[in-house]
């Protein structure tokens, strides 16, 4: 899509970005960044995923959990979330923002544009509405990093925490279950069972609408999106499309590795 025409058209502007902000600020949650984390807090795999990104809403009951991470079974989230309640959430918050931060070294440390991105990433980060998106509310109070390419990472996440609290409530209205919208995903039933669902076929029933009702909630959320672009001038939202296409080049050189995380990074 042309950058000068994704630039004047506010729902076509967030279609554009989508896939990258969703692909550097998620992915750090499967790196070797994010095993680390784990293993400094005496957790592995989902236990540490779930702390790590959930804790900045405090030792809240499971339900809680469950509620904003809509897109995993609810006895998935509680078993993971109650486990990694073991370790103290404050560390765990902190171990987890350290992983993100040095994710953001080794893959952007190159690229000579994360300077001028995170300064626009924060302008949006810092402009935006939190309602519906409470992990994105968590982050955005934590101390942001000094340097560029750990900072910008770290931004990435809060945009794309952002989406992802939009995006749950945008598949909920259109009558889709998370369920049916994992399992409609790039990803498929393969990507269903790694996000805990033991039930991954659609409803023969329901497979024309599951398909209509993923697309139409792909555009509500990038509608909803738009109030955040929009504390960008034009010509900075073009500068912010062609800086953030850069930074996925550098980020994933053979884009192996951003493909592989595609649903993690639009579903939560």
């Amino acid at each position: 899509m042309d950058d000068v025409f994704a630039a004047d058209d506010d729902v076509a502007y967030a279609a554009r970005v989508r896939s990258g902000v969703g692909s550097l600020g998620g992915a750090f949650f499967l790196s070797s960044q994010a095993r680390q984390a784990g293993k400094d807090l005496g957790l592995r795999g989902w236990p540490t995923y779930f702390v790590g990104r959930c804790g900045v809403l405090g030792p809240v009951d499971g339900d809680v959990i469950a509620s904003v991470c809509g897109f995993f079974p609810e006895s998935f989230v509680h078993k993971a979330w109650d486990e990694g309640l073991e370790v103290d959430l404050s560390l765990a918050v902190e171990v987890y923002l350290r992983a993100c931060q040095e994710w953001g070294r080794a893959h952007l440390g190159e690229f000579d544009g994360s300077e001028r991105l995170a300064d626009l990433a924060e302008i949006v980060v810092r402009g935006s509405q939190s309602i519906g998106a409470p992990i994105f509310a968590g982050w955005r109070v934590l101390p942001l990093a000094d340097d560029s390419p750990a900072r910008l990472a770290q931004l990435m996440t809060m945009l794309r925490e952002l989406r992802g609290g939009l995006h749950l409530a945008a598949v909920l209205g259109t009558g889709m279950t998370p369920r049916e919208a994992i399992i409609s995903g790039p990803g498929g039933a393969s990507n269903a069972a790694f996000f805990g669902w033991t039930d991954t076929d659609v409803d023969p029933d329901r497979f024309d609408f599951v398909a209509g009702a993923r697309a139409e909630a792909e555009r509500k959320t990038d509608r909803m999106m738009t109030s955040s672009w929009n504390v960008l001038s034009l010509p900075e939202r073009a500068e912010f499309a062609t800086l953030l296409d850069r930074a996925v080049a550098v980020a994933f050189p053979s884009r192996g590795d951003a493909s592989e995380l595609g649903a993690v990074a639009s579903a939560q």
